[in-house]
């Protein structure tokens, strides 16, 4: 099994980041796009304290990192426009996110 078998199962959406924002940014962009969504999920408010702040912290972490690259980027002179690209899909993520439900 190659290191990546595990995403196997998300591999169209890891593939979907990478191709807009390249390998790092878009694997952490995808795994921020799966901490959202868990958030999201019918039965979050159900579970445990501790794993709803592990997520949280989790996602924070994941953000906190992306803002990091965008940053760099920006201060490259990012031709590509990587750094407004995560910015604009870490904005729309979360304001899709305080849209919904409180969970």
């Amino acid at each position: 099994m190659d290191r990546d078998g595990a995403l196997e199962p998300i591999a169209p959406l890891v593939e979907y980041y990478t191709r807009e924002m390249g390998q790092l940014a878009g694997r952490l962009m995808a795994a921020l796009s799966l901490l959202v969504d868990l958030e999201d999920s019918y039965g979050w408010a159900d579970q445990s304290a501790q794993a709803r702040e592990t997520v949280r912290y989790s996602r924070a972490l994941v953000a906190s990192v992306l803002r990091g690259v965008s940053t760099a980027q920006a201060e490259r002179g990012d031709d590509a426009g990587l750094g407004e690209a995560i910015d604009g899909t870490l904005q729309r993520m979360f304001a899709r996110r305080n849209g919904q439900h409180e969970g």
